[in-house]
């Protein structure tokens, strides 16, 4: 079973405005289109059995829509594992997060360059206790493809909210932090948290780290806490799995690191 553990899509009536501007912020080009019709039609052309939908809600107000949305389409279709959107400035945290649970939504997807916060201050802290030992929190992790001032999730921080909630499933997408390779090795690898391969595989122009380096990452930190993410409609989802399937792996391990470990983490029958 493939499943790509890090997809974006929006409603029909904003995908591609939503995506047009992204590309304009970060001077990057889409590969598909971010909607419904579109994923289905990427995950049927690279072979991917499921995709994990994430979202961010830029503002409070935005937080309960989404995760209407996310919760509907992905009861319409079994191929969608829904993960639902929070704010740090949402007033009902854990009415709502206890709501997403009710719509079979498998956790939240935090962006700290959109939403402005530090993963490892106190006011998160209400959203991690909220999110207990059942949900998953996929953090965006590190630099931006256009260098950003100030990094706010960056490995350290990543670590002190592990040490903090040693229970809480964690996935820090990017590998851990995009291009904070030295960082992820120092204080990441090997902890308890899942990392994705979302936007990293070195393709030109974005070439800030070696394929022997990836390799070397996701053995030291073990090949069952590394997910295969595409960052789709950003990267293509068959030539990303293309280039998993590069890696100098055996089989056992390419299959932990294309399905079976996202399978355990979201709780996805694969029998």
């Amino acid at each position: 079973m493939i499943i790509d553990s890090h997809v974006h899509i929006f409603p029909d009536r904003i995908a591609s405005k939503a995506v047009a501007g992204l590309e304009h912020q970060y001077g990057v080009s889409a590969c598909g289109e971010a909607s419904v019709r579109g994923i289905c039609s990427s995950m049927q052309a690279g072979s991917v059995d499921a995709s994990v939908i994430l979202s961010v809600a830029t503002t409070p107000v935005q937080v309960e829509s989404i995760n209407t949305w996310v919760a509907e389409i992905s009861r319409n279709d079994a191929r969608f594992i829904g993960m639902g959107a929070m704010h740090p400035d949402y007033q009902e945290i854990e009415a709502e997060i206890q709501r997403m649970r009710d719509m079979g939504l498998k956790g939240i997807k935090l962006h700290s360059e959109f939403q402005h916060f530090l993963p490892d201050e106190e006011r998160m802290f209400q959203i991690y206790e909220s999110l207990g030992d059942d949900m998953v929190l996929v953090f965006h992790a590190g630099d931006e493809v256009i260098p950003v001032k100030e990094i706010h999730t960056t490995p350290i921080r990543l670590s002190n909210v592990l040490d903090s909630f040693p229970e809480l499933n964690v996935v820090a997408a990017h590998m851990g932090g995009h291009r904070c390779w030295d960082d992820v090795e120092c204080h990441l690898l090997g902890k308890n948290i899942y990392l994705d391969t979302a936007y990293v595989y070195p393709v030109p122009g974005h070439e800030h780290i070696t394929v022997e380096r990836i390799e070397e990452m996701i053995e030291a930190h073990g090949f069952n806490k590394v997910m295969f993410g595409t960052d789709y409609p950003f990267r293509d989802q068959g030539q990303e799995i293309h280039n998993i399937r590069n890696l100098g792996f055996d089989e056992k391990h390419l299959e932990m690191i294309l399905g079976t470990n996202a399978a355990r983490l979201f709780s996805v029958d694969i029998s």
